[in-house]
């Protein structure tokens, strides 16, 4: 599971959610060695409450039921064979998860995820 924010001729897949997260984190071992991990954040909208499937690569104990956090990833869309039947999920693979009292960090994430976007325009 590798968020690739990188820029070519084909697009860019940025995704930067503010809320608070309201799961415990979950986490497995893949069979590859790595620890695949995954909560439920919070956004709010003029439109009411989202309910924000996220993943991640490892663990983070920043990750704590009520905490108010910044995420920067990207939207993937994975299939998996469940109960017999093929079913989907879509979900946001987080590449930064840090707490909103973090300004400095949130900040730097932001401004590589400018740079992206900027790169992608050609300027």
């Amino acid at each position: 599971m590798s968020v690739t924010t990188a820029v070519d001729s084909e697009g860019l897949n940025i995704v930067v959610l503010v809320g608070e997260i309201t799961s415990p984190l979950v986490s497995r071992s893949l069979s590859n060695g790595d620890i695949a991990s995954s909560f439920d954040m919070a956004t709010h909208t003029n439109d009411g409450r989202l309910s924000v499937p996220v993943s991640m690569v490892g663990e983070s104990s920043v990750v704590v039921v009520g905490s108010h956090i910044c995420v920067v990833g990207a939207v993937r869309r994975r299939f998996f064979r469940a109960g017999g039947s093929v079913t989907s999920r879509t979900e946001v693979i987080a590449s930064s998860v840090i707490p909103m009292r973090r300004k400095a960090q949130i900040r730097k994430a932001l401004d590589e995820t400018m740079e992206n976007l900027l790169a992608l325009q050609g300027g």
